[in-house]
Order: structure tokens, then C-alpha cells, then sequence
């Protein structure tokens, strides 16, 4: 039998640890929180699963949340400002789900250690990897985008790497009584800020409505405090809404926190490392998830990326056999991954940040094209596809004038 240890547990670190057990290997995950902690804990990053992502949950029993989530049926993308004028919504073939990731790990680390999988709960540094990677067949470290992740060095031939850094400052609230889209992503574009995006979660107090506020780190979220109460937190969001989005304001200013814990702020460099370490003796070690990948949380990839990453990662270990896990291995994984996650990762991240005139003529042109709209929003569920068109200006000006190309297969 096999033995492989996962350093974190997040969203792939989990995902893969238990689709391996399913497959009778020895799996130990290391991670710093047990499940009351971070069940009971502060809210992390802001997540949302589209459909084609979620199979890997859905194959190996994990999507326990079916029934209690409120099912994304869409996306509603509008402008605020200066900006061409547009508001519409684009609808998902298949919905999409959001669940707390404060509910999902603890209980998937519950689930895991049920399972008969081995959980070890301490922080792990660099010269205790070296020590670990000798006593296991592989050893992935997924545990977030800093700590270890430095131990990584940034691959600057990718064109994420060459992004600016972002500011992502999130709070989950009760559901207010009038929300206009209550079933769907909202996602404004607000020169000056960034972008404010809404949708509905699953929270640790049941159904809950999930906002949060992105952009460049030196624009109008440069100077947030590290140190403020959650309730201090929401009410500067809430000021910015007012002095950004006053009609957006309107409908979430007598917003209440779903718990006390449920705020965060988080600052990232999207950018695209290296997937491996060969430490001092000689052990190799692999990154996976947004330990290697980091994009900015306005292309709302983190978690498909995580999913897909658990998905390749879990193909090719079962592929490799008794093979060694070695350099070659862990080369071919990364680059399938990022066959997929390069898109979101580079081009297409680029065109949604600093909205070329043709990417705006576009969202201009959804107005009064539903087939259009659809197109672009089950483009987040299916990045092979957006990119197929949306990278390119003569492409996608062809697709404004009602010239939509078959949709890619497979």
C-alpha cells in the first residue's frame, strides 16, 4: 500500500486525501486546525463550485450539502460609474453551490479520519519536510498561498505571475428579505474599487448570502486594517458600498454578520510557482492547489481550481502504479493541470481585470443577447470553452455580431 501525506486541509488537500482512500492508499493529512476549530473558527476564503468542477465531490460521495445549499442558477454582471451601461444575466446549464469551507473541511476531516485515514494535527516547516518526505511515497503540500507555499519559487514564464496584487476583504451575512437575484452569483464592475461580488452560501448557521469586495491593492482597499472587530469589518465594506454602489448599498445596509466569525480579509499575489521541491535529502515534494496557483478571487476560480487539481492529481497517482513519484511524475501532473487552470491563470484573467473596450463591448452586447449571456457565464464552469473565443478581440467581436461558434466538446 502506498503512503501519501497531504500538508493542509483545504478544499484539494481533503478532496484528494479522501478519493484516495477510497482507492485503499494510506493517507495522513497534517494539518494546523481539528474540525471544532475550524468549524468554530474565522471565515476563510470566499468559494463557489460550478457543476463540471463538482464532479469529483459528487463521484466520491462528498457533496453532502445538496439539499441544504441553495442551488447558483446564474450570474447577474452588471456596470457602475463612468462605465458603459449594462445590466444582465447569464444562466447556468447546471447549478452551482457555495458552501462555507469552515462547514466543508470540518466536517470532511471528520469524515476522512472515519474513514480510517490517519490525521495529524501540528504545523509543518521545511526542514520537517525534509525529514517527511523520506518516509512517505509522496508527500503534496496544499496548505494556502503563504508559509510554505514560499518554499516554491515563483515560475515568472507564466503570465500570472506578472499580475498585480489583490486585495479580497469578504463578510457572510444573513439573507436579506429583498434581494433581488437570490439564487444567483452578483458581480459588479465598479471603476476606482474593483469588483463587488454577491451569491448565495451555505454558512455555519445555515443559508446565509455571501459578499465580498476585490481589487488592486493599491486602489481604494490599500490602506485595511489588519486588526479590526468583525462588526468593523462589515461597516467599512458597507461604507465603500455607499460611496461606490449606493444602490447596491440600499439592499445590504442594515446587514447582519451570520456569526461572529464570519469576515476575512486576505491578500494575494496572483501568481503561478513551480510544483516541486527536491529538499536537502533529497526527497522530492509537490505542490498542488493555491499552494502552486493563485488567482485573483473576481474570476471565481479558487475552488474549481482546487477540485480540478484534486481530480488530475488523483488520476495520475492512480496511473503511475508502483512507479516511483519522481520528477517526471510530478512535471506531468502539474502541466495537465494547468492545461486547465492556465486559462483562468493568464489571458482570460487579464481581460476581466482590465476590461479591454472589445471585452466591454461584449458585456454591452449580453444586454440584448441571452444566447450571448449564457455563453460567457457557463464559460466560469467550463474555462476551455471561454477561451476557445474570449482571448481573442476578432473572435469575440464575431460572437457580438451573433456569429456564436458550436461549443467546444469533451
Amino acid at each position: 500500500m502506498r503512503r501519501v501525506l497531504i500538508i493542509g486541509g483545504g478544499q484539494s488537500g481533503l478532496q484528494l486525501a479522501l478519493s484516495l482512500l477510497a482507492h485503499g492508499y494510506d493517507v495522513t493529512v497534517m494539518t494546523v486546525h481539528d474540525p471544532d476549530e475550524l468549524h468554530e473558527g474565522r471565515a476563510v476564503s470566499p468559494q463557489i463550485l460550478f457543476s463540471e468542477r463538482r464532479r469529483g465531490e459528487r463521484e466520491y460521495g462528498l457533496n453532502l450539502w445538496d439539499d441544504d445549499a441553495r442551488p447558483i442558477t446564474g450570474m447577474r454582471v452588471s456596470s457602475s460609474g463612468e462605465m458603459p451601461s449594462f445590466d444582465w444575466v447569464g444562466r447556468l446549464d447546471a447549478p452551482a453551490y457555495s458552501v462555507d469551507e469552515r462547514v466543508k473541511m470540518s466536517a470532511w476531516l471528520d469524515l476522512f479520519e472515519y474513514k480510517g485515514g490517519k490525521v495529524v494535527i501540528h504545523g509543518a516547516t521545511s526542514s520537517d519536510l525534509d525529514h517527511l518526505s523520506r518516509m512517505f511515497d509522496l508527500t503534496i503540500v496544499a496548505a494556502g498561498h503563504s508559509g510554505l507555499a514560499e518554499m516554491f519559487p515563483v515560475d515568472t514564464t507564466r503570465a500570472l505571475a506578472r499580475m498585480a496584487p489583490v486585495v479580497t476583504a469578504s463578510a457572510i451575512v444573513e439573507e436579506v428579505a429583498d434581494d433581488p437575484d437570490p439564487e444567483m452569483v452578483g458581480a459588479e464592475l465598479v471603476p476606482g474599487l474593483g469588483h463587488l461580488v454577491s451569491l448565495p452560501t451555505y454558512s455555519v448557521n445555515g443559508p446565509a448570502r455571501l459578499l465580498y469586495l476585490t481589487g488592486a491593492a493599491d486602489a481604494a482597499l490599500a490602506d485595511w486594517p489588519r486588526r479590526i472587530t468583525p462588526r468593523e469589518h462589515l461597516d467599512r465594506m458597507l461604507r465603500l458600498m455607499r460611496e461606490y454602489l449606493p444602490h447596491r448599498y440600499e439592499t445590504y445596509r442594515d446587514a447582519v454578520l451570520a456569526d461572529d466569525q464570519a469576515v476575512t480579509l486576505d491578500r494575494a499575489n496572483p501568481l503561478v510557482r513551480e510544483p516541486m521541491v527536491r529538499m536537502p535529502s533529497g526527497g522530492i515534494v509537490m505542490g498542488m492547489g493555491d499552494t502552486t496557483v493563485v488567482t485573483s478571487p473576481a474570476v471565481l476560480q479558487d475552488a474549481n481550481n482546487a477540485s480540478k487539481a484534486a481530480e488530475i492529481y488523483l488520476h495520475e497517482i492512480l496511473e503511475q502504479g508502483e512507479s516511483p513519484f519522481d520528477e517526471e511524475f510530478v512535471t506531468r501532473t502539474f502541466e495537465r493541470y494547468m492545461a486547465h487552470a492556465r486559462h483562468f491563470a493568464g489571458e482570460i484573467a487579464r481581460l476581466l481585470h482590465y476590461t479591454p473596450p472589445y471585452a466591454l463591448e461584449l458585456c454591452v452586447a449580453c444586454d440584448r443577447d441571452q444566447a450571448l449571456a449564457d455563453r460567457v457565464v457557463n464559460g466560469f464552469d467550463d474555462p476551455l470553452d471561454l477561451a476557445t473565443w474570449f482571448t481573442d478581440e476578432e473572435t469575440t467581436r464575431a460572437m457580438i455580431n451573433g456569429e456564436l461558434p458550436a461549443r467546444r466538446s469533451g
